[in-house]
């Protein structure tokens, strides 16, 4: 009977603690519990109730409103990518230019203008995105806004259209590192565009993007050993080492091109294994797999 009653006493003891805890988290701290549970899955199979998301929003707003930056910055998060609702870019540039203006840094206003150009944004003026570009591009270590300024300056998005303003933005944002723009360049090179036709310069944006991890650069030396360009011998195994790496990367046409070569078994051995792995790899990465193996006469795979 002791026992039991110095049991009840810890179990009390304990429950009174977690209470405790649970009471001095901070809103923000419960907005992201809620958001790990969305995250991983509760959501979509029903161990989260739809009301939880209206809650994670109001309690990153109230972080928000009581000086905390990173409670705007994940509210332009939850719009930006679709956390538990619509996404909604309006909104999200909106919570972005907040947690900018509240001191979360630069990271928030480049949120703010690659969404304003990829949602093509009207209601924001052009002279607010270029202003923001001018003052910034430079303090960004990562390249992203110089990046942004070439896509704008090709679009005729808030800038007017200049081609070789578009290639100067892009050749600056792969100087400070970032892969994309070195991929851009590959593109600009090939097809000439802001400057004249230079397929070994292309080449070689392409090969510097690949040693970056760049997906869509290792895709494209895959295809380039695959069937041979310019000064890249056709070379299959070369071609499978990047296809592969690629795949794994995220890139799903990648994986597709593998699921293929490996169920015809023309250039490399055929192994089913293999195909049904990069076939299910493929779809996974929101390729269209099963469209791709019909224009290939291929039956689709069962996974």
């Amino acid at each position: 009977m002791k026992l039991l009653s110095i049991s009840i006493v810890i179990l009390c003891f304990f429950a009174r603690c977690t209470t405790k805890v649970n009471n001095t988290m901070t809103d923000y701290q419960k907005a992201k519990k809620i958001r790990e549970k969305i995250d991983r899955g509760d959501l979509i199979i029903g161990l989260l109730d739809t009301k939880e998301v209206d809650v994670m929003i109001d309690l990153y707003t109230k972080s928000g409103n009581l000086g905390n930056p990173e409670g705007w910055y994940e509210l332009g998060m939850v719009y930006y990518v679709g956390i538990g609702v619509e996404q909604d870019a309006e909104k999200a540039v909106t919570y972005f230019q907040l947690a900018a203006e509240s001191g979360y840094g630069i990271d928030a206003w480049i949120k703010y203008v690659r969404i304003a150009y990829f949602a093509n944004l009207i209601s924001i003026p052009a002279n607010d995105i270029i202003g923001l570009v001018e003052k910034l591009e430079k303090e960004d270590s990562s390249g992203e806004l110089y990046l942004l300024k070439g896509y704008m300056l090709y679009q005729g998005y808030a800038y007017q259209e200049d081609l070789e303003a578009s290639l100067l933005a892009h050749q600056k944002s792969a100087n400070k590192g970032n892969s994309d723009a070195m991929f851009e360049l590959c593109i600009y090179y090939t097809q000439g565009i802001g400057t004249e036709q230079d397929l070994q310069k292309a080449l070689s944006w392409c090969v510097k993007a690949a040693e970056n991890n760049n997906t869509r650069a290792i895709y494209n030396l895959g295809t380039y050993y695959a069937t041979g360009y310019e000064t890249i011998p056709k070379d299959t195994n070369m071609a499978v080492k990047y296809y592969t790496k690629a795949a794994n990367l995220g890139h799903g046409k990648a994986a597709g091109q593998l699921a293929a070569m490996y169920i015809m078994g023309e250039e490399v051995d055929k192994n089913e294994e293999k195909a049904k792995i990069f076939y299910k790899l493929a779809f996974e990465n929101d390729f269209d797999v099963d469209i791709f193996f019909d224009s290939l006469d291929l039956e689709e795979i069962d996974i």
